[in-house]
C-alpha cells in the first residue's frame, strides 16, 4: 500500500485556512483519486502529522515513532515543510532558535533518516511574511513567548533546504510568487500564515510532484 506522511508546523497543519490547509488539500485530492466510481479504492493512506510551533528537532524526534507505528511498507511518500520556526528569534530580535549552520546539520540528519524510510521525499518551501505584523508576534499559546520572523532569514533557510534536497535527490517545491503579491493576496491577516488562496497556491505547486510520486495520471 502507498502512504503519504505530511510533516511540519502550523503552515502545514493549516492555520489561517477557512477550509483546508495544504495538507488537507493533499488528503482530499488523494481520496478523490481513490474513491471515485472508477478509482482503485483503498490503495493509499494519507496522514497529516503537522504540529503548530514545530522545529526541526520535533520532526527528527517524532518521525522514527511515526514510521514504526504507521508505516506499512516501502511505498512511502513523505512531504515536509520545516524551517520557519527554526529561522525565527525568540523574545529579542537576535536570539535565534538556530543558526544557519546548526539548521544545515540538523536538516542533513533528518534528510538521511527520511531517505532510508521513504521512496519519495518532497520538501515545500516557506512563504513570505508581513514583517510589520510578525516582528514581533506574540505566541498564541499563552506561554509568554514573543517571536520575530523576517523574510531574509526565511529565504536563507529555504536556500539551505533546497541545496540539501538537490544533494539528496529530493524534490523541492517553491511557490513562484513575488513578495508583495503574496503578502497582499495570499497571506492570512496575522501576517505569518497563508490564507485559503495561499494554501491552494501551495497545493497547486506541489501537485505535479505528488502526482509523479504516486503515479497518478
Amino acid at each position: 500500500m502507498k502512504q503519504v506522511f505530511i510533516l511540519g508546523a502550523s503552515s502545514v497543519y493549516g492555520v489561517g485556512a477557512e477550509h483546508d490547509g495544504w495538507g488537507d488539500l493533499v488528503k482530499s485530492y488523494v481520496h478523490n483519486k481513490l474513491y471515485t466510481s472508477d478509482g482503485p479504492g483503498e490503495a493509499c493512506e494519507v496522514f497529516n502529522f503537522a504540529k503548530a510551533g514545530s522545529t526541526i528537532e520535533f520532526i527528527t524526534d517524532t518521525f522514527p515513532w511515526i514510521s514504526e507505528h504507521y508505516q506499512r511498507g516501502p511505498e512511502l511518500v513523505t512531504l515536509v515543510s520545516i524551517g520557519g520556526n527554526d529561522a525565527r528569534a525568540v523574545n529579542t530580535p537576535d536570539n535565534y532558535v538556530s543558526t544557519p549552520e546548526e539548521f544545515r546539520d540538523k536538516l542533513s540528519n533528518l534528510c538521511t533518516m527520511l531517505k532510508v524510510q521513504s521512496k519519495h521525499v518532497i520538501f515545500v518551501s516557506n512563504g513570505y511574511v508581513d514583517e510589520r505584523k510578525v516582528s514581533p508576534k506574540p505566541s498564541p499559546f499563552n506561554d509568554g513567548i514573543v517571536s520575530y520572523f523576517t523574510n531574509e532569514r526565511r529565504a536563507q533557510f529555504n536556500a539551505i533546504t533546497k541545496e540539501l534536497c538537490e544533494s539528496m535527490e529530493f524534490d523541492f517545491v517553491a511557490v513562484e510568487c513575488d513578495k508583495n503579491t503574496w503578502i497582499n493576496e495570499y497571506l492570512y491577516k496575522d501576517g505569518l500564515h497563508p490564507n485559503q488562496l495561499g494554501y491552494q497556491l501551495i497545493f497547486e505547486a506541489l501537485r505535479p510532484k505528488l502526482d509523479k510520486a504516486l503515479a497518478f495520471n
